[in-house]
């Protein structure tokens, strides 16, 4: 079988376009000695004709997707009612239960009297602010007793409870009325007391789970706003 480039026209295509029909054919290998430079040797020239070129349709192998490990939990979650939280079970009593453990928590999350030891005074910008700050913006919120202070939605303004569940961009909290209330993070500044201290946070710099909180890094323009 020889390598023709191109199967031979009918005389008569020849004639209506006015050029003679060609006697002599060139085969791949005589166009590309013609073409390529004299260096290249013969044999070069018949091992790259001997690649095979895919020029139809080519089925690309699909990769396997990673196996998310968080989606059997997240299943799990969903399957239990665990993103979304009883409304009639759950009383603001049992709340302030939570409330008491989490307060227990910050104690040793972060440590007031040493602070104060070292200089620390409550107020902006002070001594050791910076270590406050990131000790706070770290740490989990479940159990907390927030007031919204100010708000783009005028109807979330004073609305109090403790916080049995947080989202990446809500904090669902019992009020006193026993009710389950959904507050957006983005759009509020929260209220709360430690240690007899008023601590105002911005929704917008928690918008983010509280597991990948945590681990992220908090920058220095974050601290400033705090």
């Amino acid at each position: 079988m020889s390598n023709i480039l191109y199967n031979p026209l009918a005389q008569t295509a020849f004639e209506s376009s006015g050029i003679s029909k060609v006697e002599n054919p060139l085969t791949v290998n005589q166009l590309a000695r013609q073409l390529l430079p004299l260096n290249v040797t013969n044999k070069e020239i018949d091992s790259g004709l001997k690649r095979i070129y895919w020029l139809g349709n080519y089925t690309h192998k699909k990769k396997p997707k990673p196996v998310d490990k968080c989606k059997p939990k997240n299943q799990l979650k969903r399957i239990l009612g665990l993103n979304h939280p009883p409304k009639d079970v759950l009383s603001y009593t049992d709340a302030m239960k939570l409330n008491e453990l989490w307060m227990s928590y910050m104690k040793k999350v972060i440590n007031f009297d040493d602070l104060r030891k070292r200089g620390w005074n409550g107020i902006p910008g002070c001594k050791h602010w910076e270590q406050f700050m990131t000790s706070l913006y770290k740490c989990d919120f479940h159990g907390a007793h927030i007031k919204v202070v100010s708000s783009k939605c005028c109807s979330y303004i004073l609305v109090r409870g403790v916080i049995i569940l947080e989202t990446k961009n809500t904090f669902q909290i019992i009020g006193v009325d026993n009710k389950l209330k959904t507050l957006p993070k983005y759009q509020c500044i929260f209220e709360l007391e430690l240690e007899g201290y008023l601590i105002h946070l911005y929704g917008k710099h928690f918008i983010v789970r509280s597991k990948d909180r945590s681990k992220k890094k908090i920058k220095d323009n974050l601290i400033l706003e705090l």
